[in-house]
């Protein structure tokens, strides 16, 4: 009975072994399995070589390539009255802005008005003087003419009687043929000379004989040149008008200053070249003023001796290309203002020109129509001849014999003395209208000339009440409101800026600053990406790289791009990044991977080591300097080479001597 009892509690302690044994089997087998799923899990990468392409980052705000100031001068102290425009307005070249009014009333404005009164009056009065009448003189000569054909008809008549008696044929029918002809081809003629005086009277010359035309034309070629040259310079004058947005005197005024910085930019070389040279002959490092007279001065090595003279060397370079850029500019300046100035002597000239032309032209036309008015008094006397014969031929058959004849050498007496008669009348007459018309062109210089006296009259009123009277302030360009540095009621003084005025028209530019290291990294003319702003067709290009002269004690740089494209606000900011040159790199890792703690800057590598059950991971520190980076990749060197497993991202913090778990690829 016993040995049953020692034999079955042996069987239960062989068995209780036997699930030990097998369980501890099955937990040496899965250990790795569940020692893996309480490590923290990390993701790591080979470091390698590559290319890194450094960029130079930076943010600014739009703004215009330049600005308008909008003010008063010569006008003394106003008042604003009205204010027409607020921040943000689109306006336009001539759109009013402000209105402002003063209570100055002088005198002198009363009396300017009061004589322009009596100008005007005086040449109102005068142009009111009669025009010369003819109507007598005409009627004398119609007279005239009526006298010489009844001699012509009594002579005609006592020529035939005298024919008739003498058994002669009187006038033949041949004769009556003759002046029949005659007669109408002078009618023609006459027809023909009463159009082409129409036609200059209306300055048509087209279809005029050489005869009258010659002089003429000459004078219509001159005016139709003075006229086009006049046109060409009022278009000069424009173009080159809105050209010129700076003046000379402003930028001068720019070149002063920077000229101020540059002798301040030379004066800090030469402190930090001594200062270096002074380190290069005694080996002793200088102090260096730190520019505060409350502070003691810093103390630096060779190195940063020799850093601060190329970065002083550096800032005087640029600031001497900024006073020679700025000169250049001044040329083109100087360049546009005399040839806006030149433009504007020719167009007054021009107009010049075209007064004389016009005089001229004028003088011309009337020398031809007394040209042709004189044929055609010379063609009426030959018509009233050949009427003579035909009404002699007509009236000689109805003849009657007398009892004696007429005398006829009294009547021819008197039909020379009647045509001597008519002509002294013709000529009178044209003495008298070549007389009038002097007279009419000198009354007519004298009322030009009152209307100059009382046009400058008027512009002097104008500036006097421009002076003293309400003054609008309108707009020379186009552009957006971008300040307004008064309200109603407020005093102006002379000069004062009222608003500013974004120019739209010139463009716009973002700019920031950079260290001068960063500065020499990039060139001019590089395009940069826009890295906020991916909707708007806008692009950005660097056009200039000056010195921070807000903070010239910084050594920084000023970077100036110029943005172009599509809906550009101003003030909107953009953040720009500008691609530096690429080099190759024998160690480069992601960005991720590189950490920084008190003790600078470093990569966690994760180390394998080979057990039993397994490989086991280890994380090591290694310490890095980074040479360079992009927006992924950095470029480092240290205590890591192209073959290490660099991590990049873990579950939790890690520490050097930690044990991880590989992210599984999937």
């Amino acid at each position: 009975m016993e040995e049953n009892k020692n034999a079955k509690r042996r069987e239960r302690i062989k068995t209780i072994l036997i699930i030990f044994l097998a369980l501890m089997l099955v937990l040496t087998f899965f250990s790795n399995t569940i020692l893996n799923h309480s490590l923290p899990t990390v993701s790591a990468q080979y470091a390698s070589n590559g290319v890194i392409t450094e960029k130079v980052r930076g943010s600014g705000i739009v703004e215009a390539n330049q600005n308008y100031e909008v003010t008063i001068d010569g006008s003394g102290k106003r008042e604003v009255s009205k204010v027409m425009v607020k921040v943000g307005d689109e306006i336009k070249a001539g759109d009013a802005l402000f209105i402002l009014d003063s209570t100055d009333n002088s005198d002198e404005i009363k009396e300017l008005e009061s004589s322009i009164q009596e100008s005007e009056l005086t040449y109102q009065k005068a142009l009111l003087t009669v025009a010369p009448d003819y109507a007598s003189e005409n009627q004398q000569i119609a007279d005239a003419r009526t006298a010489l054909q009844n001699a012509i008809n009594r002579l005609n008549e006592a020529r035939n009687q005298q024919a008739n008696s003498g058994n002669s044929g009187g006038i033949s029918y041949d004769d009556y043929q003759n002046a029949s002809q005659t007669y109408k081809n002078l009618s023609n003629k006459m027809t023909e000379l009463s159009s082409y005086l129409s036609q200059v009277s209306a300055g048509e010359l087209d279809g005029l004989p050489i005869e009258y035309t010659s002089a003429l034309q000459d004078a219509k070629n001159a005016l139709d040149s003075a006229n086009l040259n006049v046109a060409s310079s009022t278009q000069t004058v424009e173009i080159l008008s809105g050209s010129v947005t700076v003046s000379s005197a402003e930028q001068k005024a720019t070149i002063r200053t920077l000229e101020r910085a540059a002798e301040t930019a030379d004066i800090a070389y030469q402190r930090a070249k001594e200062d270096y040279e002074t380190f290069q002959n005694s080996g002793e490092v200088p102090p260096v003023s730190s520019g505060d007279d409350s502070e003691e001065p810093i103390m630096m090595d060779g190195t940063s001796l020799l850093r601060a003279m190329q970065d002083a060397e550096q800032a005087a370079k640029y600031a001497h290309e900024d006073v020679e850029s700025a000169k250049s500019v001044l040329i083109i300046i100087e360049a546009e203002e005399k040839a806006l100035s030149d433009a504007q002597n020719d167009l007054k000239k021009a107009n010049d020109d075209l007064k004389t032309a016009q005089t001229n032209y004028q003088n011309a036309s009337n020398g031809v129509q007394s040209l042709i008015q004189a044929d055609i008094d010379s063609l009426t006397i030959q018509m009233d001849e050949a009427q003579a014969t035909m009404n002699a031929y007509e009236n000689q058959s109805s003849s009657s014999s007398g009892d004696s004849y007429t005398d006829i050498s009294s009547l021819e007496e008197a039909v020379q003395q009647q045509q001597s008669n008519l002509q002294s009348l013709i000529i009178a007459l044209n003495k008298t209208k070549k007389d009038d018309d002097i007279t009419s062109r000198g009354n007519a210089l004298e009322l030009q000339s009152q209307l100059n006296a009382i046009n400058r009259q008027k512009e002097k009123l104008a500036k006097l009440q421009k002076d003293t009277g309400t003054l609008t302030v309108t707009s020379k360009n186009n552009g957006i409101v971008s300040a307004v540095n008064f309200s109603a009621g407020e005093e102006v003084a002379d000069g004062t800026s009222l608003a500013t005025i974004t120019l739209t028209d010139s463009g716009y530019i973002v700019k920031f600053s950079v260290t001068s290291e960063q500065a020499r990294k990039v060139k001019v003319g590089t395009l940069a990406e826009i890295t906020n702003n991916h909707y708007n067709n806008i692009t950005a290009k660097l056009i200039n790289s000056k010195n921070d002269t807000e903070n010239p004690s910084s050594g920084n740089r000023i970077l100036v791009f110029e943005i172009t494209g599509d809906d550009i606000t101003s003030g909107e900011m953009l953040a720009l990044s500008i691609p530096c040159s690429s080099q190759n790199y024998d160690c480069v890792v992601p960005n991720s991977a590189i950490r920084e703690d008190k003790n600078g800057k470093f990569v966690l590598v994760m180390q394998s080591k080979n057990t039993p059950l397994g490989n086991r991971y280890y994380v090591t520190r290694s310490a890095v300097t980074v040479l360079s980076s992009d927006d992924t990749n950095s470029a480092v060197q240290g205590e890591v080479t192209a073959s290490d497993f660099v991590i990049t991202a873990s579950e939790t913090p890690l520490n050097a001597g930690d044990q991880v778990r590989r992210e599984e690829t999937k």
